[in-house]
């Protein structure tokens, strides 16, 4: 099995398992140590599988050159944007400023590399969607349980 496909089987394995809103890992009625789950953590759960796959998605797109499904599945990620930058992460939750910083940089990142490829600049755009990973990676150290 290719790299690629190996990949994209794992991406839909989590999608189908995080299909309903629940981070692999946890239950429905309480999160980690804290009360039952709120609207917000409930959001967030809903919004992270959706940038997961988006972000797979936006990956095969750059290796294929298929600029509209980069541009959409960015679409998808920047239209979230706000509620994410609303909801309270599963740490470090006095740090709000911090965690709509990372999800303010997510987006910058996320812009930056569909302008680059809507120039037709492919490799520079690839390079730019590392800062996509660099900001997933920032966050979840800094807010993740």
């Amino acid at each position: 099995m290719s790299k690629r496909s190996m990949v994209t089987a794992v991406s839909m394995m989590m999608g189908l398992i995080t299909s309903h809103g629940i981070a692999f890992g946890h239950g429905t009625e309480k999160h980690g140590n804290m009360m039952p789950m709120d609207s917000q953590m409930k959001k967030l759960h809903a919004i992270m599988p959706m940038f997961s796959l988006a972000c797979d998605n936006m990956v095969s797109a750059l290796e294929k050159g298929e600029i509209a499904r980069i541009e959409s599945e960015a679409g998808k990620i920047t239209a979230a944007i706000p509620d994410l930058k609303k909801t309270k992460p599963h740490k470090n939750i006095k740090q709000q400023s911090t965690f709509v910083t990372h999800a303010s940089n997510l987006e910058k990142a996320v812009n930056t590399t569909v302008e680059l490829a809507k120039k037709g600049a492919l490799v520079e755009a690839k390079a730019a969607y590392k800062k996509v990973e660099g900001a997933c990676a920032a966050c979840h150290a800094k807010f993740r349980d």
